[in-house]
Formats: C-alpha cells, sequence, structure tokens
C-alpha cells in the first residue's frame, strides 16, 4: 500500500501517530513505533488484536505496511489504521462537560465495543481514558495491550482480565457521568446499581437507566439519590462537604428532601452545615411549609416518641425557625423543654447515662427565643437548691448559659446565691466547672 504522510497526529514515549493517504486517496492514521524491536512486537501483535475486531466502536486496523519515517527518512514498519476525528477521552475529560445525550452516546459506545473485544477471545488489559476516543458519533476503543488469546489461559486467569476490564469500564463511565450535565448523584446511584461480578449487560443495563431521558426527570428518583448521600455512611460532617453536597444536590427537591428527613428520624448533628445549607437556598415560602410539616412531626412525637432528631434541627436555623414553627407547636415545645429540666438529674458514678432531663437540656441553645425564659431560669435555681444530682445535671449542661439566662431574667443574685448552695454541697461538677463563669460570680459563689 502506497501511503503519502501529511501531518503529525500525536506523539509518545513509544510510537507516533500520523496522519496520511493512502493509494486510494483515503485518509488513515499511520502508528509508527519508535522503541526496540520487541516494542514493535508487541505493538504489532497488539494491532493484530484489533484487526481481528469490526465494530463501530472500536479502531479499524487496515493493514501493516513499510513506510519513510518523516522524522528519520528511514524506512520503517508502521501500522495503518481508520483515522479518528475527535480527541481521547482524557482530554474531553478536562474540557466542555458532556450534554445529557452525549454521556449516553459515548458511554453506550465504550460498553459496545469492550463487549466486542471480549466476544473475540481477547482482553483490552489497558482501558484508560487515553484509550478511548470521542467522536461525533460516540466512541471509539484504541491501543489494545495484547498478550495472548483468553482460550489459551486458565478460567482463573481469564477471568481475572475480564474483569479487571470490567472494573476500569465502570470507572470511565462513573467519570463521563461526573464530567457531565447530569447529577453527580448518577453516578452515585450506577454504583449501587451493581456488585462487584456485574457482566457487560448488567453494567450496560445501569448505565441506560441513570442516563435515560425518562429517568432523569424523575423527581422520586432524584429525591431517593439525594437522602441515600445524606444518610449513607460516607457523609462527612462540615462545611466544606456540605457545600459541596449542597452543589450536587438539585434544588427542586430541597424541601421534599428537608420533609424526607423528618418522616425518617434521619437526622444528626453531622448533618447540621447540610441543613443551613438546604435552609439557606430555600423562598420564604418553601421555609414556611417545612417549619410547619416539622411543627406537626414534634406535635406527634412529644413528649414519648422519637421526638430528638426534630428538636435537633431547630438550633442550626436559629430565631428564623424557632418564630417560624406553628404558634402552638413553638409555645408547647418550649413548655415541655421548660418542664423537663426539672426531671433532670446526674450520677456521676453511674455509667449508664440517665434520659430524664433529656429533652430540657437542649435548652442549651434555644432558650434565647423563649417567650418565657423566667420559668426556666426559676427551674434551673430550683434544681441548684435541691441535691447533689439536680445540681450536677445542672453543672453538666448549663452552666455556661447561666449567666446570660440571669442577665435576661434579671436574676443574678438568686443564681448567684443557688450556685453558692451546689458549691457548698460539694456538688463535683459544679465545684470542677466553676472557673468557666465570670470571676466576680466566682469570687461571689465562693464567700463563705
Amino acid at each position: 500500500m502506497k501511503l503519502r504522510i501529511d501531518s503529525r497526529l500525536d506523539d509518545g514515549a513509544f510510537a507516533d501517530v500520523w496522519k496520511a493517504r493512502d493509494e486510494l486517496d483515503r485518509e488513515v492514521a499511520v502508528k509508527i513505533v519508535r522503541a526496540s524491536g520487541a516494542a514493535f512486537s508487541s505493538a504489532l501483535d497488539h494491532a493484530k488484536a484489533l484487526a481481528r475486531a469490526n465494530h463501530p466502536n472500536v479502531v479499524s486496523v487496515l493493514s501493516f505496511e513499510t513506510v519513510l519515517d518523516p522524522d528519520s527518512n528511514a524506512e520503517v514498519e508502521c501500522i495503518v489504521m481508520e483515522l479518528i476525528r475527535g480527541t481521547t477521552l482524557a482530554k474531553r475529560l478536562s474540557g466542555p462537560r458532556f450534554s445529557a445525550p452525549e454521556v449516553k452516546t459515548v458511554g453506550e459506545g465504550i460498553i459496545d465495543g469492550l463487549t466486542h473485544i471480549h466476544s473475540l477471545g481477547i482482553a483490552h488489559g489497558d482501558l484508560h481514558e487515553g484509550n478511548v476516543m470521542v467522536t461525533e458519533g460516540g466512541a471509539k476503543i484504541i491501543d489494545i495491550l495484547y498478550r495472548g488469546s483468553l482460550a489459551v489461559l486458565s478460567s482463573g486467569s481469564r477471568q481475572e482480565r475480564l474483569k479487571r476490564d470490567l472494573i476500569n469500564l465502570r470507572f470511565l463511565l462513573k467519570q463521563i457521568i461526573f464530567h457531565s450535565d447530569l447529577d453527580a448523584a448518577e453516578a452515585t446511584e450506577f454504583n449501587n446499581l451493581l456488585d462487584v461480578n456485574s457482566t457487560h449487560k448488567e453494567i450496560k443495563d445501569a448505565f441506560l437507566r441513570v442516563t435515560d431521558p425518562a429517568n432523569l426527570s424523575d423527581t422520586t428518583r432524584i429525591l431517593d439519590h439525594a437522602f441515600r448521600r445524606l444518610t449513607d455512611d460516607g457523609f462527612v460532617e462540615g462545611d466544606v462537604y456540605a457545600s459541596a453536597l449542597i452543589d450536587e444536590t438539585p434544588a427542586s427537591v430541597s424541601l421534599a428532601l428537608l420533609k424526607k428527613l423528618i418522616d425518617s428520624g434521619a437526622y444528626d448533628q453531622k448533618h447540621r452545615a447540610y441543613l443551613k445549607a438546604l435552609w439557606g437556598r430555600m423562598p420564604t415560602y418553601q421555609r414556611g411549609q417545612f417549619l410547619s410539616y416539622l411543627g406537626a412531626a414534634l406535635d406527634d412525637q412529644l413528649p414519648n416518641g422519637r421526638w430528638w432528631p426534630l428538636v435537633k434541627m431547630l438550633p442550626p436555623l436559629r430565631k428564623e425557625g424557632w418564630d417560624g414553627l406553628p404558634t402552638l407547636s413553638r409555645l408547647r415545645l418550649e413548655k415541655l423543654i421548660t418542664r423537663d429540666v426539672l426531671a433532670g438529674h446526674k450520677d456521676i458514678h453511674q455509667v449508664i447515662v440517665s434520659a430524664s432531663g433529656a429533652l430540657g437540656t437542649h435548652a442549651i441553645n434555644l432558650w434565647p427565643y423563649f417567650s418565657n425564659p423566667e420559668e426556666l431560669a426559676d427551674n434551673i435555681i430550683s434544681l441548684l437548691r435541691q441535691n447533689w444530682y439536680t445540681q450536677n445535671y445542672v453543672g453538666s449542661h448549663f452552666l455556661s448559659i447561666l449567666p446570660k439566662l440571669a442577665e435576661a431574667t434579671d436574676k443574678t443574685e438568686e443564681m448567684i446565691s443557688a450556685l453558692a448552695v451546689a458549691v457548698r454541697n460539694d456538688a463535683k461538677i459544679v465545684v470542677n466547672k466553676l472557673e468557666e463563669l465570670p470571676q466576680e460570680w466566682v469570687g461571689r459563689v465562693r464567700q463563705p
């Protein structure tokens, strides 16, 4: 075959690829291996493997020829392949994001191409972003790392090579989804649909399921994705993770996601930053709907149900969240918290923590919003005047808020007097944490 080399397409450590025309005036790609004879022998084996493939998603090898090397001007052997107009997947993943239709076309092409290669008894062996070309019509797999036919291998070795290819395939597909206009949760969903031994068909079915346009607009499915990410073991506490996750959570499901969190009782302290992020981007009317829903749930669960995940949702929302609760729900919750403080006690010698006064401890964060903080202050003063157990309960949970609570309710003298009773009674937690109080208070509490 006569070849006329026109221009360089790509170069690497072991080979250069040139654009050329053959004797039929077709544009082709010519690959010239520049390494040792052993390297060329390996490349020749790769090309022979590719030559067996006849599939639109696998590059076509046309022939093996001798050509004049444009660099050395020496005659060298080369591999003549179809000219692919496109770019490597590696370059595309650092460039423009894939549209939803492109994700489906490119991903399906890679799956079909690898399935065809495996059907020939060949393992690719080196499937990565640089060995996939993205074209206008989809994708083409190139450069098989040929190591002999699978037929001559033991059953275990054959399965291991195929399994490695399939693992690499799944990784490529997830990268494509991440670098696209699709919700990144689709990549998680794709992974969740598969197990370690998933077949070509199972991988393709899972991929098409998460990229099907009919599914992409399914609000219920999008909500389920977001909820799974919120409640899975990989959730990370803190602002950085919350900021990244909120960017991948469609705003359209914010309210529904919070309602689902209420219904499940799955909210925990680690979700605090993410809750604040969701709250921050919701319009006023949706905030009102959320707080009405939360108020109804609190009414249903207090005082004997599973109320604690619900109450924990209120401090991050601050005064706006508290004031936005339905009036009856808010007043009832305040009363229950204030009253539960009186049930509090703590035995420092007991390993098992008592649930008595557990609801009352939430006054620590919520009391500034109470309509009647005087009642809370009176209850705490009463506990400080009672016994060692009630005094240690106050010391364990409320010591840090006492100065501000006393100032807000004009009960500073009563509070200091009650603390002095607890110190004289040697309530260990109060005594040990006394220095956390203002020095003026400490001096007066310790006066004989």
